[in-house]
């Protein structure tokens, strides 16, 4: 499978990829006619020369839109027309050693307005989309699949909990996330289930649906006018230490979508 407009160390990426990764089997298809990919850039599981230490690559938007578009053992279209992200247990972060130190694929929005990358509650965003989670590494637990983060800060988290079965929602009552709320917003979700989600914020008032139950949150004054962005894929939310060289947490998008 091809890879358009990416560097040799990136490319060497390509180089790991087979017709079956997980419980998926891959298509020829590329991501970028599931997706609306140029709203996004892609953090990978990998470092730039596809080892499993240190930095995490990105493909940026150009790369993940280009002819024919972009797809690696970690991002890749599947038989029943889904967008897979597929996250190993042990490899590579964005920020080794000193912020986040779990491995991801994941989608990060580049807002396009303003000319800024981030946008905030004066704009207002929602974020729409429908996936299942086929498994997640086996001492994470918990797999984040969307979120409203900020440079510095996390405002919301969506993640399924495996023990438990649920779709949960964890709110950050103020950007120096100090405090949060985690709420329930679907039960006896198992996994390969669909799941359905919106999470939407606007002025001061944030929501999140997940299969048609909605949890709301009027956000104080200290949100105002901080930067965020969007963020979905497959993200392991605690330590992946000790796990397997098999574990891995894959999560498949049928659909994915922004507004502002």
């Amino acid at each position: 499978m091809k890879i358009h407009s990416l560097s040799l160390p990136l490319a060497a990426i390509a180089l790991f990829f087979s017709s079956t990764v997980g419980a998926a089997t891959a298509t020829s298809t590329a991501p970028k006619l599931m997706i609306d990919l140029s709203k996004f850039k892609l953090t990978l599981p990998v470092n730039s020369t596809g080892g499993i230490t240190g930095k995490a690559a990105d493909i940026k938007p150009a790369e993940l839109n280009g002819n024919p578009g972009y797809s690696s053992k970690y991002f890749y279209t599947d038989t029943t027309g889904a967008v897979v992200f597929y996250s190993p247990a042990n490899g590579a972060t964005t920020t080794p050693g000193e912020g986040s130190d779990h491995t991801r694929s994941e989608l990060r929005e580049i807002y396009t307005g303003a000319g800024t990358t981030e946008w905030t509650n004066a704009v207002g965003g929602t974020m729409t989309a429908s996936l299942r989670v086929d498994q997640v590494a086996d001492k994470s637990g918990k797999a984040i699949i969307g979120q409203i983060h900020g440079l510095s800060s996390m405002m919301i988290l969506v993640y399924y909990n495996v023990p438990k079965k649920t779709i949960e929602v964890r709110y950050f009552t103020s950007p120096d996330n100090t405090t949060s709320q985690t709420f329930v917003a679907a039960s006896n979700v198992n996994l390969g289930a669909k799941i359905n989600y919106k999470i939407q914020w606007i002025g001061n008032s944030a929501s999140v649906t997940v299969n048609g139950s909605t949890f709301n949150k009027i956000t104080p004054a200290a949100w105002n006018k901080v930067p965020v962005y969007f963020k979905a894929g497959a993200y392991s939310s605690t330590s992946n230490a000790g796990n397997p060289a098999s574990a891995a947490t894959q999560v498949c998008f049928y659909s994915l979508n922004i507004q502002h």
